[in-house]
């Protein structure tokens, strides 16, 4: 495709999505059908931030930002330890990636409940499902503990269950859950199916999510697939085949446990995009979505022309700076990022029909990857220019890191004195 051709395509993709866009929601609505075993009362079915609900401040977050609160106060910086203060409150995803991370789920339940007794406020708990058998197939940072030449899939199942149970139980009722389903894992399929490591784990992630979504029907849970970020399938060429790929895992799920759905998707996990950006970076030339409410707008009609739930929360944990990357590729322990919209459900602020919410679901201050070249977990990425080095192996504590976050937030953080 020539360049002329390429930009009326692209502009051709923007006019459609905006005339998809302006279609009274009660008509976008009519092309999915509710279903599900839980009925319409299924937060599946309404946005589960407009519902009453107090997203939950993870206090096992909260507590490491204590060394960041420390570093600022030994340097004489009151402002930046206040704002790290309005850090803690504010509510962020817990990451369950391991099997050591099981026994959390618990405690996270008896901290959120014992919230929920306190304030008289009904708690929304957030979590990330991430732990697919040969996880992260286009890279290496974030390699987890299952593997499919050692049963990784029956074992990942199991792990799920254990998970399932945790939240099936008396106290975990009295609580709703948030829970984002495998970051990155389908998008990888949309874009490198056919290569390497990726094209060997396709079955395995399709059927390790369905899976989830399946044994997740709970009226109390909505669940959000992953679509990675306007970066990565905001590209026009790939929008129709992300929609129809996260179509199919949801009709797999459904031959598992019959009616099971999902709320939506969730973008830009991981992630540096801005929401709204009031520039465009010169590297998004081409593609219609060059923020992530863009990306959004874009991939929308194409979910709802595969039957499927056209509803997004984005996260900007770190979205708040643009011009921090040469290319959008570029994704491990970004220099100079900085908090970005602290999360909200309100529509003065999202400006888009289809966003549920922004949201911190990467918690600040996790590394990315590690920049040491010896690990056997090292991704060239994470020593770019653009990366902040040195920098510790992917889910440590990365307090330099997270102090920067903190600086550089936009808007600024208000401080908690």
């Amino acid at each position: 495709m020539n360049e002329v051709s390429m930009v009326q395509f692209s502009h051709y993709i923007l006019a459609a999505a905006a005339a998809v866009a302006l279609a009274p929601a009660s008509t976008l609505a009519a092309k999915i059908k509710p279903a599900g075993p839980n009925g319409p009362s299924s937060l599946n079915f309404i946005n589960p931030y407009t519902a009453g609900k107090a997203p939950y401040a993870n206090k096992g977050y909260a507590a490491k930002l204590e060394e960041t609160i420390s570093y600022f106060n030994s340097r004489g910086d009151s402002l930046n330890a206040a704002r790290t203060r309005t850090v803690q409150r504010t509510p962020t995803f817990r990451w369950l990636s391991h099997t050591s991370n099981l026994p959390d789920v618990k405690t996270l339940i008896d901290e959120a409940l014992a919230v929920q007794r306190s304030t008289g406020k009904n708690q929304l708990v957030q979590l990330v499902v991430y732990n697919l058998p040969d996880r992260d197939c286009s890279a290496y940072s974030s390699a987890g503990e299952f593997s499919l030449a050692n049963d990784g899939l029956n074992k990942y199942k199991a792990w799920v269950d254990s998970i399932v149970a945790s939240l099936s139980t008396p106290d975990a009722a009295k609580l709703s859950f948030v829970v984002v389903v495998e970051p990155d894992s389908l998008a990888n399929l949309v874009t490198n199916g056919n290569v390497g490591r990726c094209s060997q784990t396709a079955p395995a992630y399709k059927e390790g999510i369905a899976y989830v979504i399946a044994k997740l029907q709970r009226p109390n849970i909505a669940l959000y697939m992953d679509a990675a970020n306007g970066g990565w399938l905001g590209w026009a060429d790939n929008l129709a085949p992300s929609a129809r790929l996260f179509a199919e895992v949801l009709a797999l799920a459904r031959t598992k446990a019959p009616g099971a759905t999902v709320r939506g998707v969730v973008t830009n996990v991981s992630n540096y995009n801005q929401y709204i950006a009031p520039v465009r970076e010169n590297y998004t030339e081409w593609s219609p979505s060059w923020d992530e409410s863009h990306f959004v707008s874009a991939l929308a009609p194409y979910l709802i022309e595969n039957n499927f739930p056209a509803h997004f929360i984005v996260d900007q944990s770190r979205g708040g700076r643009g011009g921090i990357r040469t290319e959008w590729g570029q994704w491990c322990n970004i220099r100079n990022a900085g908090f970005g919209n602290t999360p909200t459900a309100d529509q003065a602020v999202l400006q888009n029909q289809y966003v549920d919410a922004l949201a911190w679901v990467k918690p600040g201050g996790e590394s990315d990857g590690t920049s040491d070249r010896s690990s056997s977990r090292f991704d060239e990425t994470c020593a770019l220019p653009v990366a902040h080095v040195p920098a510790p192996e992917a889910g440590t504590w990365f307090n330099e890191y997270v102090a920067n976050l903190v600086k550089l937030a936009n808007p600024p953080l208000q401080p908690t004195y």
